[in-house]
């Protein structure tokens, strides 16, 4: 059976713009942020993962993801997960919409990407510095065992039981926003290290857990101490709102 060219190249072409574009604003090496569907995220919380292209083709994206040689294991991927996939790019953000494929290695996982490149300006999230009670763990296992407190202890957290009194918290100096919180602490810690954090924003009402993951470090002049930008990957949407109302709420004392 013959293909006629006239037929065959409207799709050539198509895979060939799609390609272009993927390559021009997601080149290998970027980092990216992958936040699953609502409707493929339980227990109503926002998670997110960093990861970094690896390579990628006119409809996927190979990714390596940053918590370790296992990581792609350690994470509840399953066939026909959605997710939004999203970094910055020539001054501005863009994002794709992804779905899941398949595991190819440890760290690697590849993702089928829809032909839906939208760019869009990024809108800063409301950012203090404040003073608040917080207990941090360094992330001494595996993503898995990581998700698995964190699941634990927001389950805790927000049970109709009454809750045990929680000691430990000291009082810090932070930066902090709904996205992500910055502070000093003592090294070692190095970027996609992982650390579960006990924040009491001192309003009466339960301590608030995140999963957060460490984006930057900075040591301070004497090298004692290292200042740590982190997002916060596992946050219950809740929380996640109780933060943006604390951040605007304190935010205006401090202009007035």
């Amino acid at each position: 059976m013959r293909v006629d060219g006239d037929q065959l190249a409207p799709n050539l072409c198509r895979k060939s713009v799609t390609r272009m574009i993927h390559q021009r604003y997601f080149k290998p090496g970027q980092k990216v942020l992958l936040r699953p569907n609502e409707t493929t995220t339980p227990n109503g919380y926002a998670g997110l993962l960093s990861g970094y292209i690896h390579s990628g083709g006119h409809d996927f994206f190979d990714l390596t993801l940053p918590y370790g040689p296992d990581s792609a294991i350690q994470y509840p991927f399953h066939t026909d997960m959605n997710f939004e996939i999203s970094s910055e790019s020539l001054g501005l953000g863009a994002r794709v919409s992804g779905t899941f494929d398949k595991i190819l290695s440890g760290d690697r996982i590849r993702m089928h990407i829809l032909p839906d490149l939208q760019m869009f300006q990024r809108r800063a999230k409301p950012r203090i510095d404040c003073r608040i009670g917080l207990r941090f763990t360094r992330g001494r296992g595996s993503l898995k065992a990581m998700r698995q407190t964190w699941e634990k202890n927001v389950e805790i957290l927000n049970s109709s039981k009454q809750l045990p009194a929680l000691k430990g918290f000291r009082d810090c100096n932070v930066n902090l926003s709904c996205g992500g919180i910055r502070f000093a602490l003592k090294p070692p810690a190095e970027p996609a290290d992982l650390c579960l954090l006990l924040l009491d924003l001192q309003d009466e009402a339960a301590p608030i857990c995140a999963l957060s993951e460490i984006i930057w470090t900075l040591p301070d002049r004497d090298g004692q101490a290292l200042l740590a930008g982190m997002q916060f990957l596992n946050l219950l949407e809740n929380d996640r709102k109780r933060l943006s109302n604390f951040t605007g709420k304190n935010g205006q004392n401090h202009r007035q």
